[in-house]
């Protein structure tokens, strides 16, 4: 593929994130309402109910060209239709780029990847924007999204790794290998020789391990505090995040999560004297997409935190 062709296809990507982000703007209007079809009617002004025509609908220009207001009734239009499809066009730019001018030449697999990681990135954002409105995380992105993580998994197993590494050891009668060194991130540590099965279960172990944990800290929380300390929501979401990232990614999304949403608790303390509810799921989110696109900073900073530890036990016991 020649590099104008890889440039062309990097544009797409950006107008494609553009285009979708559109659309995601529909799912969080509508999903938490149940107030109609994403699909069907088209979009109306939400304060003269005018249906709105295509080309006051595309996205970022329409919303510039009018000023921000709608053109029959000169209500103002919220500047968030703008900022999601503008984050979305970015994190579509984004993924475009690791398929393009990632590793290797690109190829089905990388298209593939594409795919996944725009739907997971959308899936992110529609929850987020959701969770903040509205305070829950909607069924039909999170349920689905395990049923995605899962049949993903399953047909394109090369997707969360490299090939199957060489056999390790046969136990009566199935193949057996260790496949943690190639997906450190995702699967576990001893899996059936088909890769198809061991990405199958790994992605089963992941969703388990997302949603088991913080169903325990939502229960522990109810003990302690003798009220809901976690959603049933957030249960299902983070099965979504451990059926794409696996079990290892998605411990580490809770610990970014509880990471940032503690530093915007403190911060929220201070300035407004009182806590209140904060919703976890963009917090969630926040970290999930941390894990997908940038794990090998999770690790040195790991590294960097263990070894700073080392260093003070060490001249603690000089």
């Amino acid at each position: 593929m020649s590099d104008h062709q890889l440039t062309v296809l990097f544009i797409f990507s950006g107008v494609l994130g553009l285009v979708i982000g559109s659309f995601l703007n529909v799912c969080i209007f509508r999903l938490p309402r149940n107030c109609m079809s994403i699909v069907k009617p088209r979009s109306r002004c939400p304060k003269c109910l005018t249906w709105i025509a295509w080309y006051d609908n595309l996205p970022v220009i329409s919303w510039v060209a009018l000023g921000g207001k709608c053109r029959q009734c000169r209500n103002p239009i919220s500047v968030r239709y703008t900022l999601v499809e503008l984050l979305t066009g970015a994190f579509f730019l984004w993924v475009g780029w690791r398929a393009l001018y990632g590793s290797g030449q690109p190829g089905w697999t990388h298209a593939v990847r594409f795919a996944l990681e725009a739907w997971f990135v959308s899936a992110m954002i529609v929850c987020t924007f959701i969770d903040l409105e509205f305070r829950i995380l909607p069924d039909e992105i999170t349920l689905s999204g395990v049923v995605i993580g899962l049949a993903a998994a399953a047909a394109f197993p090369a997707l969360y790794g490299s090939e199957l590494p060489v056999l390790v050891r046969e136990s009566h009668g199935i193949v057996v290998k260790l496949m943690y060194q190639l997906y450190p991130n995702y699967a576990i540590p001893w899996t059936p020789g088909n890769s198809h099965v061991a990405a199958l279960l790994a992605s089963a172990a992941g969703a388990a391990a997302g949603g088991g944990s913080i169903w325990l800290v939502g229960e522990l929380g109810k003990w302690m505090f003798r009220k809901d300390a976690m959603g049933f929501g957030d249960v299902k979401f983070m099965a979504m995040v451990g059926a794409v990232l696996g079990w290892r990614g998605v411990m580490f999304t809770f610990l970014i999560a509880c990471l940032w949403g503690s530093l915007f608790g403190i911060g929220k303390l201070i300035v407004k004297r009182r806590m209140g509810y904060v919703p976890f799921g963009p917090f969630l989110a926040i970290g999930a997409l941390t894990m997908m696109f940038v794990p090998e900073l999770v690790n040195r900073a790991i590294a960097a935190y263990m070894a700073f530890n080392q260093s003070i036990i060490e001249r603690i016991l000089q």
